[in-house]
């Protein structure tokens, strides 16, 4: 069953967003949505046409899987909602897929020729901030995080101090992650050490926006712009990965991950904040 599993994958993450299709780990097919509308409109649609495309029927599928941040509010309800909504109605499998580790996954190479090392992956959390995280990244092979989870910080920030940055050692996410995703996790863990004093390489949608903050130099430590944009393609594979592990999530558990709080909860926490310390 697994090696014949059928995956839809979702990605609205991203200002245009794409639609994927997964057997058996290879990809069938990953297609944009229109750019001329929003994705509420064209994300439906277009996953008929591709189930339609390649004779699946809704039925056909066993897992949705769906990027659930970091990411932007409208986007990522749109994403989930419509992956929970199909994963229920025909009784699939559901995974929700962290962005940041769509986009490593699809990393095919390294700039100067550099065979592996470590990746910043960076989307925009708006207000001259980016949420960030790192990955040790070899092509071909599954990135493995260096972060337990991603972190919200301003941009010239994400590239002045990224290569400063030292691990802290523990590698909890390697450690507690199951066998079938992190084989040699030791081994893994040396490497990772010894790139701390290596090129920190960066990647991500928010380089488009933010490329020109880093100063003199840094695009020589940019990964190649085709790499930038998560994709439902790197969805389907991070997916598959944890498909083989019987790694599912819970359909009506999971939740979208924003990059951060909207301006308007910001606000009122600032106020509950001043209003604790008057007291």
């Amino acid at each position: 069953m697994k090696n014949a599993l059928k995956i839809l994958a979702l990605e609205t993450t991203d200002a245009q967003g794409s639609v994927a299709l997964c057997v058996g780990g290879e990809i069938l097919t990953s297609r944009r949505l229109e750019t001329e509308r929003r994705s509420a409109q064209t994300l439906a649609p277009t996953i008929q046409e591709t189930l339609t495309e390649f004779g699946w029927a809704p039925q056909d599928v066993d897992a949705v899987a769906v990027a659930v941040g970091p990411g932007s509010f409208t986007g990522l309800r749109v994403g989930v909602a419509t992956a929970k909504m199909f994963a229920w109605a025909v009784g699939a499998k559901i995974v929700g897929v962290d962005a940041l580790e769509a986009i490593a996954s699809e990393i095919g190479r390294l700039p100067n020729g550099e065979a592996s090392g470590t990746v910043s992956v960076g989307i925009d959390a708006q207000r001259g901030d980016a949420a960030v995280r790192r990955f040790w990244v070899e092509p071909r092979k599954a990135p493995l995080p260096l972060d337990d989870r991603y972190r919200v910080t301003s941009v010239k920030k994400w590239f002045a101090e990224e290569k400063r940055r030292e691990f802290d050692g523990n590698f909890d996410c390697v450690k507690s992650a199951d066998s079938a995703r992190f084989l040699d996790s030791e081994v893994f863990i040396e490497k990772a050490k010894s790139s701390a004093a290596e090129n920190v390489y960066f990647c991500g949608p928010s380089l488009d926006r933010w490329r020109n903050k880093g100063g003199e130099n840094i695009e020589t430590q940019f990964v190649d712009a085709a790499f930038w944009a998560p994709t439902a393609a790197g969805v389907a594979r991070v997916a598959w990965r944890r498909a083989e592990a019987e790694d599912f999530d819970d359909v009506w558990a999971i939740l979208p991950v924003y990059s951060r709080l909207a301006a308007a909860e910001e606000r009122a926490k600032e106020k509950e904040a001043e209003q604790s310390a008057k007291e």
